[in-house]
């Protein structure tokens, strides 16, 4: 299950690549290129400039490599058999800010497609764990944690998307996900993982 909540190293690689192109297309001035003709236009309209625009490239590609390497970690631990809720909250909410701030990098076809990919992948784990487990599990439990963290960056994503292009909003009512209104905070999700993490140190220790 909790390999659901991570990027699969295809779309990490599209997205690498549109990074890529991004970043060399400015570097030569060259915006005829039309996998970034768009992303060009909506920075012409909100005065973003090139190197503004390079910058953002770059910090997104720093915030991607960062989500890499938890995954990793996220990955090993769960093979293993260790508690890895802090990593499953700390990754969500790294792609929640990749969806709050750097969408408008997306705004080509690939770019569409991955985050059409991306919504309806997270949704459908989001509603199978909502099958499996009722709504009164324990607010300190794992369930509810990634739940919780789960409905802010499907909030972030679905924004995104809708403002992308990559998906109606028809298509998104028709997911009838009821209220994703997250009830707890960030900061108050990475405090009650980061309390599980150390309660399965010390039973261990014990």
């Amino acid at each position: 299950m909790v390999n659901s909540f991570i990027f699969s190293q295809e779309t990490i690689t599209s997205i690498q690549e549109r990074l890529e192109i991004l970043e060399r297309c400015l570097n030569e001035d060259n915006v005829q290129d039309e996998t970034t003709a768009e992303i060009f236009k909506f920075a012409k309209t909100q005065e973003i400039t090139v190197s503004q625009l390079l910058e953002k490239g770059r910090q997104l590609q720093y915030k991607l490599n960062k989500f890499n390497k938890l995954s990793e970690v996220l990955n090993q631990k769960t093979q293993l058999g260790e508690s890895a809720i802090i990593l499953c909250v700390r990754s969500n909410f790294i792609l929640k800010e990749i969806f709050d701030q750097y969408w408008y990098l997306f705004l080509n076809k690939d770019g569409r497609k991955t985050f059409r990919i991306l919504t309806e992948d997270f949704v459908e784990v989001y509603k199978k764990i909502k099958t499996e487990f009722n709504d009164d599990v324990d607010e300190k439990s794992d369930v509810y944690i990634l739940v919780e963290s789960l409905k802010h960056k499907i909030s972030s994503l679905i924004e995104a998307s809708l403002k992308i292009n990559a998906i109606s909003k028809e298509e998104i009512n028709a997911f009838d996900l009821g209220d994703i209104t997250p009830q707890q905070s960030e900061a108050m999700l990475i405090s009650l993982a980061s309390t599980k993490k150390w309660d399965w140190v010390y039973r261990n220790l014990a």
